[in-house]
């Protein structure tokens, strides 16, 4: 070999080595699959990672190739999908191994991340022993800080991993070639110091231009929130597709897809006449030529699936990838625990379960929550008026309809007013509802007892009836003149009549005790707690809000709870939970054959001013579902008054209604041990039978 040779081959070899340019001889899919090695502590399926398992992730991870041109990989995904094993984990490893360069491994909290660095990239490192001698072992320096190997950093021959949480404020310190952004909804959206975390973390990559590697992973949250569905939408949005073993067309699998003349394609299933769920009818129909495809074949046809864009990218080398869970590998969630996970967020004629709705969607679909039914429009729901009349009690309306009987009728009451030193001027505002054994509610009558009107709802006269002395003023105090409690009560204890001559009473009588007028709070709620405790003929029962500021999202919690005060005769309500319920109830519609869903809301004709649209149905759309947000992060949600001056106390009283049921089934729980489990099905063919 003469010395011009020599000085080539050496040359080469100093290439090789070289932070800035490497020959490449293994792709990272190949790479993993020689290299990466599980044992049961880490995996169900022990040896040499293979991707046969999860055939989605190998164009992933072959993205992080110094040959390959993406520059940022975005993955919209299900949980538990296997990315992080299959592009997170191994695409560090590899780039430690093959193409060494600093590293930055980004996570949502500080649990998450040691627990993905010690019991994931530590044990796939620790059980490859070339690869266990690319880190430096740990050195403990002065003032007792280790360096090397920690939860923290790795340092390597090329270069060093840094592990941290979305902080801003360490964000800025880091020069990197390769991130990877795990759970990256989890992180801030904005910084009020720094501004936008995805423009901090890209920053961090800027010094090696088009060689960055910038890997974003994540299950997505809300629309226009989501910080993993803004990396999304700016790449080409690659589906994965299998081909269809009947036509040989590939198509993306999606949970429904729309097709032209109205019906749709996707999951479908079947229900037995008990709304049960038929095991072997569920089946993935072709939206291209209707065919069916079974669970069984998912195996086969992941390995021979492919990503197809749809569309350009709107920034140069940015790919990106949407992942749902009807693909994940056999093993993972069957397609029937799948449509019964839809099923409880969607039960058959009910109202849907919206948080349950927003977790299926974006854990299990990998689908962004788009808010809806934000503000109630009350227009839909005037059209739920029937002909029967206010204050008759529609045992037939009810039967005609289909409903079954009678199960229930309540009454809910809400306070207001004005209790100080210098005035006393109250109202109670009240409506009746009756429950009919198939779920559907009927308003019998509502009004209000008292004199209070805010200023900004008194008329002239009015004003100048106050400035005279001469406006009769009613009271919560009892035993004196124009108390509020003794019309209540003769309420109560009202005969009502049926469409059919039939006798009826009120069953429960819910009263609002937390306050809601303009003054002293405590004297409302010792008022209402004296009338409340002097009631022994009839079931009146005392209710209080939570008191939380909002609602936190997926919160698993009673929407009623007894409290030990006034001796059991006092609930606590999460009344934001209960709004909810209501609005959906408010939302649902009557099929063109009548068919009325569970929840259904149906009115009297109205009379007298009573259930006309000033007098009643504006008071729904007085407010307004307003989510709430933690570091740009949906963390809950509270409904709010649009503004100060609108009215609300009947939209209140339909929630203490749906509030009353509640109550009177938890007490008839207790009535009775055999009662103890009884669900809301159960109660309404208890009280028909």
């Amino acid at each position: 070999m003469n010395l011009k040779e020599i000085f080539k081959n050496s040359f080469k070899k100093i290439l090789e080595k070289s932070y800035s340019y490497r020959v490449i001889k293994k792709i990272p899919s190949e790479w993993v699959e020689e290299n990466v090695y599980l044992t049961s502590a880490e995996s169900v399926r022990t040896g040499y990672f293979s991707y046969n398992y999860s055939p989605y992730s190998r164009e992933v991870i072959n993205r992080i190739s110094t040959n390959d041109p993406a520059e940022v990989i975005a993955i919209m995904k299900c949980s538990q999908s296997g990315f992080t094993s299959g592009v997170i984990i191994p695409g560090m490893i590899y780039a430690i191994d093959e193409a060494p360069a600093n590293i930055l491994f980004l996570s949502g909290n500080e649990t998450l991340l040691k627990d993905t660095i010690r019991d994931r990239f530590d044990t796939v490192i620790n059980n490859n022993t070339r690869l266990k001698d690319l880190i430096r072992p740990s050195v403990v320096k002065k003032k007792n800080q280790k360096s090397g190997d920690t939860d923290a950093k790795k340092e390597y021959a090329g270069g060093s991993l840094t592990a941290i949480t979305y902080n801003p404020s360490k964000l800025r310190f880091y020069s990197v070639k390769y991130i990877f952004a795990d759970e990256f909804d989890d992180a801030p959206r904005n910084d009020k110091k720094e501004g936008s975390i995805r423009a901090l973390v890209e920053a961090r990559a800027k010094s090696v231009g088009s060689r960055r590697k910038i890997v974003y992973c994540s299950s997505p949250t809300v629309k226009g929130k989501s910080n993993i569905e803004e990396v999304y939408e700016k790449g080409d949005k690659r589906h994965w597709n299998w081909e269809c073993p009947h036509c040989k067309e590939y198509i993306p699998i999606l949970w429904k897809v729309e097709k032209g003349d109205g019906n749709f394609a996707g999951i479908k299933w079947q229900l037995d006449e008990n709304k049960e769920l038929i095991e072997d009818s569920v089946h993935y129909e072709c939206q291209n030529c209707e065919g069916k495809i079974f669970y069984r074949h998912k195996y086969d046809l992941n390995l021979t699936g492919k990503w197809i864009p749809t569309c350009k990218p709107k920034e140069p080398n940015h790919y990106s990838y949407k992942f749902n869970a009807l693909c994940n590998p056999p093993g993972f969630s069957s397609w029937s625990k799948l449509v019964r996970q839809w099923l409880e967020a969607n039960p058959p004629g009910e109202v849907v379960d919206q948080e349950k709705l927003k977790t299926f969607l974006n854990t299990e679909l990998g689908e962004l929550w788009e808010e809806k039914g934000t503000e109630i429009k009350i227009h839909a729901l005037m059209e739920n008026t029937r002909s029967y009349n206010i204050g008759v009690i529609p045992d037939k309306t009810i039967e005609a309809d289909g409903h079954g009987k009678i199960a229930l009728i309540t009454m809910a009451c809400d306070l207001g007013g004005i209790m100080n030193e210098n005035t006393e001027d109250v109202r109670l505002d009240y409506e009746i509802v009756a429950h009919s054994t198939k779920g559907r509610t009927y308003a019998v009558t509502h009004g209000s007892i008292g004199t209070f009107k805010r200023s900004r709802e008194k008329s002239k006269k009015d004003k100048l009836d106050d400035e005279n002395g001469v406006r009769t003023m009613w009271t919560y105090r009892q035993g004196v003149e124009n108390c509020v409690w003794d019309k209540l009560k003769e309420i109560i204890e009202t005969n009502f009549q049926s469409e059919s001559g039939n006798v009826y009473n009120i069953d429960i009588t819910v009263i609002d005790t937390g306050g809601g007028g303009v003054g002293e709070e405590n004297r409302f709620t010792k008022l209402a707690y004296n009338f409340i405790d002097s009631c022994n003929t009839s079931l009146v029962i005392g209710i209080k809000g939570e008191g939380e500021e909002f609602r936190k999202t997926n919160k698993d919690s009673r929407i009623i709870r007894p409290s030990s005060e006034l001796r059991g005769k006092l609930y606590i309500l999460q009344v934001n939970q209960l709004k909810d319920i209501l609005s959906q109830n408010i939302q649902l519609k009557r099929g063109m054959d009548g068919f009325q869903p569970m929840g259904f809301m149906n009115f009297p004709m109205p009379e007298n001013g009573k259930y006309t649209m000033s007098s009643y149905f504006s008071h729904f759309e007085g407010e307004h579902r307003v989510p709430e947000y933690k570091n740009d992060v949906e963390v809950g949600f509270a409904w709010k008054k649009k503004h100060s001056g609108v009215k609300n106390h009947f939209f209140d009283v339909a929630v203490y209604n749906i509030a009353a049921r509640e109550i009177y089934l938890d007490i008839l729980r207790g009535s009775d041990s055999k009662l103890r489990n009884m669900t809301l099905d159960e109660f309404y063919d208890f009280m028909e039978n």
